[in-house]
């Protein structure tokens, strides 16, 4: 439904992104790796999700980088949306290109529904992501080695759909709510014993 309202064939191969618009969510790698994969695959379409932050220092403006890259016909810029499962199962795969991150939610929702991802390798990344695995770990800042991974997915429907169900198998595990509440519970038992 998301792709037929964007205009989108089923054969697109959709790469997309969530998030703050702001330079640290890496933006401009994220628009830098269309741009390379725009070059090499003609049915790759991107999606950018954001909440727009205009007052903060870094914020960028996604619609003038998406004209600078060369992707404007290609690129479908969304802000305040609440249908976020439909928009993330509108996607092949997932890129979080951030500077830093804590718990990413975007990363942990867009893996939760077995969307591949593709992420820089830094704290909080990696503890979703295990690289190879549940998803893809890229040095920061280097939209060369985005692009080469985001290819890597869409060229391999297989390992697209193998990642994509092991991150779910992982979140699954050890992210929702009743694990996560669990494991508290377990760090408050032993803290409590220790002073005992």
């Amino acid at each position: 439904r998301i792709r037929t309202s964007l205009g989108w064939s089923p054969e697109a191969l959709v790469i997309g992104t969530v998030g703050r618009v702001v330079r640290e969510k890496g933006y401009l790698e994220y628009f830098d790796m269309a741009q390379r994969v725009a070059q090499v695959e003609p049915r790759a379409r991107f999606l950018v999700v954001g909440l727009f932050e205009p007052e903060q220092s870094d914020a960028v403006d996604p619609f003038a980088l998406a004209r600078a890259h060369g992707i404007e016909d290609r690129c479908h810029i969304l802000q305040g949306r609440d249908d976020m499962p439909a928009l993330y199962s509108a996607m092949d795969v997932f890129v979080l290109a951030s500077h830093r991150e804590g718990l990413s939610k975007s990363l942990l929702e867009a893996t939760a529904m077995a969307r591949a991802a593709v992420t820089c390798d830094i704290r909080g990344c990696r503890e979703i992501v295990t690289d190879g695995t549940t998803g893809l770990l890229v040095p920061m800042r280097d939209s060369e080695a985005l692009a080469e991974s985001v290819l890597s997915l869409l060229q391999d429907d297989d390992l697209r759909r193998q990642i994509g169900v092991a991150g779910r198998q992982r979140i699954v595990e050890k992210y929702t709510e009743s694990r996560v509440a669990e494991r508290v519970m377990e760090i408050y038992t032993a803290l409590v014993s220790r002073r005992t």
